[in-house]
């Protein structure tokens, strides 16, 4: 398979991840200072979803930047990724409906940790026996994190969601920060 065709169809899925969830979002019928505040929270939580799918699909392209060859194995895990990752939209649009509810706090949690121990095995597909694990203390501290928000949903609900941006935000400074560092 060319990269080419990969990265097409792998972008083109990352857009329509992104689309379904502001799809999923309610627009108030009368706003009211109630559903403002719950509409606010639904564009908050769109936030916080696309920095997740953006940071997953800036990797993503940065994984395939390099690379000339695409193995059978790296087409299946990148299928796995996709379609575990396209699990994001459902959990977006539950944690909106139900912001108080721990069972969509926890399914969204699964599926980040799901997608991104899958994404280690894509990058270990694409790159081999090269592939090491690139700030492997973030990756491990990442994984923390997120179990943490688990947890911390079932006591605080919608704190745990809150806090879930610092997870993109993070990802994002420290691919800034590899970035000038390895331009200087």
């Amino acid at each position: 398979m060319s990269k080419g065709r990969l990265e097409a169809f792998s972008d083109g899925v990352f857009a329509i991840i992104i689309t379904i969830i502001v799809l999923g979002m309610n627009l108030p019928d009368v706003f009211t200072i109630a559903s403002t505040q719950a509409f606010l929270w639904e564009i908050f939580i769109f936030i916080e979803g696309g920095l997740i799918i953006g940071q997953f699909w800036y990797s993503h392209s940065k994984l395939f930047d390099q690379v000339t060859f695409i193995s059978a194995s790296a087409v299946l895990f990148n299928i796995l990724f996709l379609l575990v990752l396209s699990l994001v939209p459902l959990f977006t649009r539950a944690i909106m409906q139900h912001p108080d509810m721990t069972a969509p706090i926890i399914g969204f949690v699964i599926t980040i940790l799901i997608t991104s121990i899958i994404f280690q095995l894509l990058h270990h597909a694409v790159n081999g026996k090269d592939s090491g694990i690139d700030n492997w203390k973030f990756r491990i501290s990442s994984f923390i994190f997120v179990i943490m928000l688990g947890i911390i949903s079932f006591f605080a609900p919608q704190l745990s969601t809150s806090l879930f941006i610092i997870f993109p935000v993070a990802g994002w400074l420290i691919q800034l920060t590899n970035r000038r560092s390895t331009s200087q």
